[in-house]
Formats: structure tokens, C-alpha cells, sequence
């Protein structure tokens, strides 16, 4: 696990530009957030004013997705970047009084951040900087922190079984941010330059096949794990605790 601070999400112009761009890098974002209330309301019933935790908030999109549909939501929001919470207060601003805590994943694994016991844990487009190691112990981490029973959903980029399936995959990626480019007007946008910057080693993105994650989760006691939609690299996942 790298130091966040050496991250390029550090960087507060490059994490300014990742959001500006968001819809168009994720061609499919905002539907996989429909899909986020969706299974959320479905798997939790009727039950109002439940706790849920966001790992990786970033401006808090995926808390907000769910407040949309359920403002009774006791929402907590973790993220390492203090300009991503300061985005995601804002964002959330209409809502009741989130709690928001400032830590790294290394810090929630190491014990110097506590998340406290919550119903249910969201991440999205945030574990695939962890190795495999680093997320099977982070599931393990939200595991022993969903009270029962409880829900983990995450969205996030998987890796490709093959290089052929991975070419393929990336081309459904490239035609995707291409369309949404041209809705968006940004005549000069290559989606290939995003591709390129995705594999960088620079990038620290340490995508897992989507495989070995949900093994990871059953190893880490969830159960009804299962992958809830999925497009090329994209995917939406996670398990049920009790």
C-alpha cells in the first residue's frame, strides 16, 4: 500500500480534475450509483435510519446516491484528502449533519482510525489501490464492523482474467468515455491518453480479478457474495453479513 500522501491523489488539481471528468472517465457511473440505492433498499427492507460508512468518499457521490433515496440515513464519510471532505460536506450539505473522519485505508488498517460499528459499508472507485493482501484484510476489517446483519457493497475497477479479455474490455471502456466526451463537447479528449494513465505505475491502481475478491470476501465470513452488475472492468459487489 503506498503513502497516500505521495499519491497522486494528493494532488488536489488532479483529484479537481478526476471529479470535473468523472462521468465521462466512468462512462457508466451514474447508473452504477442507481444501482447502489437500489440494492441497498432492497437488501435492507423498510428499515429507516440505519448507519452506513463510505470508504474512500471522495466528494461523496455514493452517500449522496443513497440519501437521495432514504434522507434518514446516519451517514459516515471516510476519505485521506481533506479537500475531498471539505467537496463532500458540500455536497451533502442538505442532509443531517454527516460525520466525516480523515484517514487512509493504511490508516484504517493499522488502527489509527476507527470507523465504529455501521449497518451497512459502501466504497466506490477507491479499494483498487490496495494489493490483494491489503484488500482481504480490509474486508476483514469491514466485517468485524458491520453490526448483524449487516451489507457491503462495493463499485469498483476489477482486473481482466487474460490480456485478450483485458484488450477487450478496454475497448468497451474507450467507446463508453468517447460517447460521453462528445456529450460533454470535449472535442480533444482521448480516451486512450485515460488508458494509458490507468496502467501507469504512477497511478497506484492495483486492480484484483473480480474472482479473487469475492473469494476474499467469503474468506473474510460474508455471505451471499456475489457480483450485482458488471461491464468490462466495472463492476458493482459485495456480501451480507448474518
Amino acid at each position: 500500500m503506498g503513502d497516500f500522501r505521495h499519491s497522486n491523489w494528493a494532488d488536489e488539481s488532479f483529484a479537481d480534475n478526476y471529479l470535473e471528468k468523472a462521468d465521462v472517465f466512468i462512462p457508466e457511473r451514474n447508473k452504477m450509483f442507481e444501482l447502489l440505492a437500489s440494492i441497498y433498499k432492497h437488501l435492507n427492507g423498510d428499515r429507516k435510519g440505519l448507519s452506513v460508512c463510505d470508504l474512500g468518499c471522495g466528494d461523496g457521490a455514493a452517500t449522496k446516491a443513497l440519501l437521495q433515496h432514504d434522507d434518514s440515513i446516519c451517514a459516515t464519510l471516510v476519505d485521506a484528502s481533506e479537500s475531498m471532505l471539505d467537496k463532500a460536506k458540500v455536497n451533502l450539505s442538505q442532509y443531517n449533519s454527516p460525520t466525516f473522519i480523515r484517514g487512509s485505508f493504511e490508516n484504517l488498517l493499522d488502527g489509527k482510525v476507527d470507523t465504529g460499528k455501521h449497518n451497512t459499508f459502501i466504497s466506490a472507485q477507491a479499494i483498487h489501490h490496495l494489493t490483494l493482501k491489503e484488500k482481504s484484510s480490509l474486508f476483514g476489517l469491514i466485517f468485524s464492523r458491520l453490526r448483524s446483519p449487516g451489507l457491503f457493497i462495493n463499485i469498483d475497477v476489477v482486473l481482466p482474467p487474460s490480456g485478450e479479455i483485458e484488450e477487450l474490455y478496454f475497448n468497451f471502456w474507450s467507446e463508453g468515455m468517447r460517447k460521453m466526451a462528445d456529450i460533454a463537447d470535449m472535442d480533444e479528449f482521448d480516451p486512450l491518453d485515460v488508458i494509458k494513465q490507468y496502467k501507469s505505475p504512477e497511478s497506484s491502481n492495483r486492480p484484483d480479478t473480480l474472482h479473487d475478491q469475492l473469494d476474499a470476501l467469503r474468506a473474510s465470513g460474508f455471505t451471499n457474495v456475489d457480483c450485482y452488475y458488471k461491464n468490462g472492468i466495472f463492476a458493482v459487489f459485495g456480501g451480507q453479513k448474518g
